[in-house]
């Protein structure tokens, strides 16, 4: 069995049936997008939306969020315990407009410049908000394709080449955010950093991890 063909089949298969439901997995503007990712930084999913939701109706757009105070802004990153990201998401509002006319670029160099984003975040906007075929990479993907693929993932994996490359080579074109989604969600429900459920995994039977501990074969 060729693991890698096999992977995001397995994966996305997993996904239609298990997936979970988000607000920002419905937009595709690149504003609400990065919004997202910033206030999902080190915080669980279902803390998020109602915050979001909020956020995005006081300011729909980055040219309104730039009109509001600091402390507008910081009232509701407070509440996710991310009261120092306020002041980067304030920069990088009041940069978006005075650079790029209010619009969040689609380059990733250029998104790379703006303050608050990062490798990550920028990879975030391109698969979600432009249909780019860019694999998202945290730590928590690189636990799934550390354990898969016989890899080391703790410490700083999301910085090795290997994982990206490994990634790239698993992506599936013109499914790149269900596929990114997909990790993320097997990542949180499935392959946990401790105990992870091996047993209710669509992987195991290609899995490296699953195979050392006995577990193999695959769900009916």
């Amino acid at each position: 069995m060729n693991s890698k063909s096999t992977f995001a089949d397995l994966i996305l298969n997993w996904y239609e049936k298990n997936h979970r439901n988000f607000p920002w997995r419905t937009k595709t503007d690149p504003y609400q997008i990065l919004i997202a990712e910033i206030m999902l930084q080190r915080t669980k999913a279902d803390q998020v939306v109602p915050v979001y939701e909020e956020f995005l109706r006081e300011f729909p757009t980055i040219k309104e969020l730039n009109h509001a105070t600091l402390e507008q802004i910081q009232s509701y990153f407070a509440r996710l315990g991310l009261f120092w990201r306020a002041s980067l998401v304030k920069q990088m509002a009041e940069e978006v407009v005075t650079r790029f006319e209010g619009r969040i670029p689609a380059d990733r160099d250029r998104l790379l410049s703006i303050p608050a984003v990062g490798d990550y975040m920028a990879d975030a906007v391109l698969a979600f908000a432009y249909g780019e075929n860019v694999a998202v990479v945290d730590t928590n993907v690189c636990r799934v394709i550390g354990r898969v693929f016989g890899l080391e993932w703790k410490g700083e994996a999301r910085r090795k080449p290997i994982f990206k490359k490994i990634l790239k080579e698993l992506l599936p074109k013109g499914r790149a955010k269900e596929f990114n989604w997909a990790m993320i969600d097997h990542a949180s429900l499935i392959c946990l950093p401790k105990e992870p459920l091996c047993w209710r995994c669509p992987l195991k039977g290609i899995c490296e991890y699953a195979k050392a501990r006995g577990i193999g074969g695959s769900d009916d």
